[in-house]
């Protein structure tokens, strides 16, 4: 279904409540190693009413078939009077947080990322919509030798 309006509350509402992700990877015709699928689980933890941890962990299977288990660590903080939503990947731990983007309000059910996170030389962007009981959040990571998307699909239990 699709949503009109959404808020940043109604956006903290709806990660607060997932509890699984879904994602597919592909590197449009350029070969490093990313095209694949995987599927995961999401432990949430909430931090007081401006931070919340994905802790995520899952199988990733490759179009080669090589599959790999993954775990990821993110963190989403909300600035109220900002309007803003803050994406950071807790790589090392809950104290050194590695900074991935800002979203903001595009449209009334997408946020955008305002600049692009540089990784080296490349750049990732990315874009979050909210459906009722769904985050599509994809990535766009383009770069000398990358050309490729990252699509997650974050939901509550049924």
């Amino acid at each position: 279904m699709e949503v009109t309006h959404v808020t940043l509350r109604d956006a903290w509402d709806r990660l607060s409540a997932v509890r699984s992700l879904r994602f597919s990877a592909t590197s449009n015709g350029r070969s490093c190693g990313w095209d694949g699928s995987g599927t995961g689980a999401v432990e949430v933890t909430m931090a007081g009413n401006s931070d919340m941890t994905f802790t995520e962990r899952g199988t990733w299977v490759g179009d080669s078939g090589k599959q790999l288990d993954f775990s990821n660590i993110y963190r989403w903080r909300f600035e109220w009077d900002a309007g803003t939503i803050r994406l950071e990947h807790l790589r090392y731990d809950l104290d050194t947080p590695v900074f991935l983007l800002d979203l903001v309000p595009t449209d009334g059910s997408t946020f955008e990322s305002i600049s692009p996170h540089r990784c080296g030389a490349d750049i990732y962007t990315a874009a979050a919509k909210f459906t009722d009981d769904i985050v599509h959040l994809r990535w766009y990571i383009k770069g000398p030798k990358k050309d490729a998307e990252i699509y997650c699909i974050y939901s509550a239990p049924d």
